[in-house]
């Protein structure tokens, strides 16, 4: 019986692999005979000093998909099968090691390899001779972190490992690990000796290479780490392996005495070409970015002195507050406009984010719409569970499985669009199930709404007036490119 071996990629157009333990049964009706071309009969074929392997064959008129049968035994029972459309068809020697393992070789082995080409299908009969090369492997291979694993940096569990492994070498004991930013492992990260075949390094240590600038690594955004290891004077793996590390997804805002740790998310973006990177929370400081305390009066919201107010305290009007669900995500509500001199210019962004971080523009939440748009309909990847309980937005039914997938927390907190004098209650757009969820933009005048657009049904951007003076949420993203 057939299977597929998950496990084993190949990395060029149009191969797949498989495997079986029965005996293939070649086409037993009028053939035309395919010629062997590459590897030679006999030949020996090192993986250790080449970066490909080329299996070239001549065409058949009537074969327009051909299986590549590879076997230990000459009559190719328990064989390992290539599915291709290619011709010549090109392995790279790693993904060749793999799959002479898959046979049951062995690291650094040297065994007798047997070959043979037929039509990819019944209805093109065709056959070639039975060849056979000897294969030398590559000397032992990394195991772990895993080929284009990812690895993200947990804050809470900094003190855990990341555990390097990679197979044994005879009569070797002593190995080089390295790890670098570079594929050629130039100006390593790490360059240690370990004793035996694994070592762990912690969370803690690779979030210490982040930090310091000097390695040029990204803070938020993910690194291409490279990692191979040596013995002797020879790396174990012809090229390196790489994975793909992230750091801790968190932001400390220290404004004089006030510390808050914010968590952060980084999401694709619409084209899958880059990585945006927002605040996962509502702003919730107390304070301006100097350190000078905001304006908040003793009776709080119902202030009009008051330049913020808490959730705790948020009320829609003077009989109803905000409900719990919505509270549980809100942050601080603020009053931008009361923050700064902002009659001839827009101040309170500059006076409110603090370093490398910025007030949204409407076109950044467009983009982030937008990027949702490839993974679900309804922004459910931004929304917070708990603030949609019946999953519905008006007739819309949300996809639960989808919701909060992107850790953004994101919920209807409410505001108004009530002209001077204003209003101190949010008014609006402060329900449970609510259509827009609220936040505020680089602007006194205007706000953005998320929501579902009701021309396409789908998840949408767009400004929408903010009242004066209005109350409103803060989500800051990220303009540094680390």
């Amino acid at each position: 019986m057939k299977k597929y071996l998950s496990y084993l990629s190949i990395l060029f157009i149009g191969l797949n692999i498989s495997s079986c333990k029965n005996e293939v049964e070649l086409p037993k009706l009028t053939t035309s005979e395919l010629q062997l071309i590459v590897p030679q009969k006999d030949s020996l074929v090192d993986l250790q000093n080449r970066s490909t392997v080329t299996f070239a064959w001549g065409n058949s008129p009537i074969v327009s998909n051909y299986k590549l049968v590879f076997s230990t035994n000459s009559d190719l029972s328990d064989p390992v099968i290539i599915e291709t459309s290619s011709n010549p068809s090109v392995i790279r020697s790693s993904e060749m090691n793999d799959l002479a393992k898959s046979l049951g070789l062995s690291s650094g082995s040297i065994k007798k390899i047997y070959w043979s080409v037929k039509s990819g299908k019944l209805s093109q009969p065709a056959i070639a001779e039975v060849r056979s090369f000897t294969l030398k492997m590559l000397m032992a291979q990394p195991l772990s972190p895993a080929k284009d694993s990812i690895i993200s940096l947990d804050y809470t569990a900094l003190s855990q490992g990341v555990k390097f492994s990679w197979e044994s070498m005879a009569d070797v004991s002593n190995y080089q690990l390295v790890i670098s930013a570079n594929a050629d492992l130039s100006n390593p990260l790490i360059d240690i000796s370990v004793s035996g075949t694994s070592t762990v390094l912690t969370q803690q240590q690779f979030q210490n290479i982040i930090e310091n600038t000097n390695n040029g690594l990204k803070r938020y955004k993910g690194n291409t780490i490279y990692w191979n290891v040596k013995a002797g004077d020879k790396f174990m793996a012809l090229s390196a392996w790489k994975f793909k590390l992230y750091g801790t997804k968190v932001f400390t805002d220290i404004r004089g005495n006030e510390s808050i740790t914010y968590k952060v998310a980084v999401l694709p973006t619409a084209d899958g070409t880059g990585e945006l990177v927002w605040m996962a929370e509502n702003l919730r400081t107390r304070k301006l970015n100097n350190g000078d305390n905001l304006v908040y009066d003793a009776t709080g919201q119902k202030s009009w002195n008051s330049q913020y107010f808490t959730p705790a305290e948020a009320m829609i009007s003077a009989t109803t507050a905000v409900p719990d669900e919505l509270r549980a995500t809100a942050g601080m509500y603020y009053r931008v406009q009361m923050i700064g001199n902002n009659s001839s210019s827009v101040v309170w962004p500059s006076l409110l984010a603090p370093a490398k971080w910025r007030v949204p523009e409407v076109q950044d939440f467009v983009n982030l719409a937008n990027a949702t748009l490839t993974v679900c309909n309804y922004l459910e990847v931004l929304r917070a569970p708990a603030a949609y309980p019946t999953l519905l937005v008006g007739a819309t039914k949300l996809v639960e499985s989808k919701m909060n997938l992107w850790g953004m927390n994101m919920a209807p907190s409410g505001t108004n669009r009530i002209a001077s004098p204003g209003s101190l209650y949010l008014g609006e757009f402060g329900q449970v199930n609510g259509l827009h969820m609220i936040y505020a933009i680089n602007s006194i005048t205007q706000c953005n709404t998320l929501e579902i657009n009701a021309v396409t049904g789908k998840g949408n951007a767009r400004a929408i007036g903010l009242g004066y003076n209005a109350p409103i949420v803060v989500r800051l993203i990220y303009k540094g490119d680390d």
